[in-house]
């Protein structure tokens, strides 16, 4: 259900997205109160150890131990096809030993390093980003929010069927008009288990089972 408590039309799970901003997570609590996938932070940028998210091994370890599905993000800053490529190394780098059944999305919406790119050159990012890990036998997709995905992600590219689109816009119903898989509806969820405010997501399209 939404915010306003009415029945969100197509929703098959009810996710959440986490990170280090996050703290440490009662997984145990979290799983009991009814979350049915997660969505983890593995790092940031370039493939730099100082730079993975400091509860990736936590946050995933234990939703493996609990039989919680989840996929992972990487928080882009890439603005040349060359840095994509560390980007796409760094996430390799922290999936070995580990099986998500949701995609690996990437996150591109950095006002500062990829904004003020061409819509053509945040494609080729986008592209040489998800075919490399998709070369890699993953499921890929793509974050961002509803602004973005109406002005900014807008090439050719990100048309491609077999990414996943995720789409953030705080409201009590998606507006973005074209197809999406998972649709972030608020950043101030309650979970018990998690303290402070929690980003909370619908699945439309049961991916963990796609």
């Amino acid at each position: 259900i939404n915010n306003k408590g009415e029945v969100i039309e197509g929703a098959v799970k009810k996710g959440i997205d986490v990170s280090e901003h996050n703290g440490k997570i009662d997984w145990e609590r979290v799983k009991k109160s009814g979350v049915e996938f997660a969505i983890i932070r593995c790092g940031y940028g370039q493939d730099l150890k100082e730079q993975d998210d400091k509860e990736w091994i936590n946050n995933v370890t234990e939703c493996e131990r609990l039989g919680i599905p989840y996929g992972v993000y990487l928080y882009s800053y890439a603005d040349t096809v060359k840095k994509a490529q560390g980007e796409a190394k760094h996430v390799l780098r922290l999936l070995k030993g580990h099986t998500p059944t949701y995609p690996i999305y990437y996150d591109l919406e950095d006002e500062k390093m990829t904004l003020p790119l061409s819509k053509s050159l945040k494609g080729k990012i986008a592209k040489e980003f998800c075919d490399t890990l998709s070369d890699n036998g993953y499921k890929v997709g793509i974050y961002s929010n509803l602004n973005w995905w109406n002005n900014y992600l807008t090439d050719d590219v990100f048309d491609n069927p077999s990414w996943s689109k995720w789409v953030a816009q705080y409201n009590s119903h998606c507006d973005y008009k074209e197809t999406y898989d998972i649709w972030q509806a608020t950043s101030i969820g309650k979970i018990d288990g998690i303290e402070g405010n929690v980003d909370i997501k619908n699945d439309e399209v049961n991916l963990s089972f796609k």
